[in-house]
């Protein structure tokens, strides 16, 4: 069975914070975006940061690749990065 973004998300903030007053929100938001990480995901802005562009135009893997390969590795690569550029 798939488990959902909202089922990773419910999890991580029930297991990150057991106190029922005075709850730590940036130990819950710490324990989502880990949980997101371990489960293949990443947070990332729906525009790229500034940079990150020109930045992957300089670093397109060369040689003879597949439309569907070379978006993948693109796609990949951007969101791998998206942290470097995003301040």
């Amino acid at each position: 069975m798939t488990t959902t973004i909202e089922d990773l998300i419910a999890k991580a903030i029930k297991d990150a914070d057991k106190s029922f007053f005075n709850e730590d929100y940036a130990k819950q938001a710490k324990a989502v975006t880990t949980a997101l990480k371990k489960a293949g995901y990443e947070v990332a802005p729906v525009k790229p940061p500034e940079g990150l562009v020109e930045w992957a135009k300089e670093n397109i893997p060369f040689g003879r690749l597949r439309p569907a390969e070379l978006i993948t590795q693109m796609y990949s690569m951007m969101v791998e990065n998206v942290r470097r550029f995003d301040k």
